[in-house]
């Protein structure tokens, strides 16, 4: 797992962590995984940009963008990230989010488990 995410993600960052149950130990046998992506302010705009582009006003794209600014969290499907979401479901045979994560934000909070 570590391998899979080091390598479709380093060209993200190299801050990747289990977050939320998991690595609180209080998952129960059906909880999913959560894995984040952290990154800085200027990392976080530079994605936003990427993901989202230049939005029409008003479109349901611009209200996930405004979302993923206001929560510092950018999900797995803008993020492009859907194909490794699925590798690790296959891999670990639970359910995976993959979410990038404003240092600093809402969203980046303890406890984390650090990926190596």
């Amino acid at each position: 797992m570590s391998a899979l995410q080091k390598k479709e993600l380093a060209n993200i960052s190299e801050d990747i962590f289990v977050q939320s149950s998991r690595a609180g130990g209080t998952a129960k046998a059906t909880s999913d995984i959560d894995i984040g992506v952290r990154v800085s302010q200027q990392q976080f705009d530079d994605l936003i940009k990427k993901c989202f582009g230049p939005p029409n006003p008003g479109s349901a794209k611009e209200r996930t963008m405004l979302h993923a600014i206001e929560t510092g969290k950018i999900q797995a499907g803008e993020a492009k990230l859907r194909g490794l979401r699925k590798e690790l479901e296959e891999l670990l045979g639970i359910e995976a989010d993959i979410s990038i994560i404003l240092e600093g934000g809402k969203f980046d909070k303890p406890p984390y488990l650090p990926i190596k």
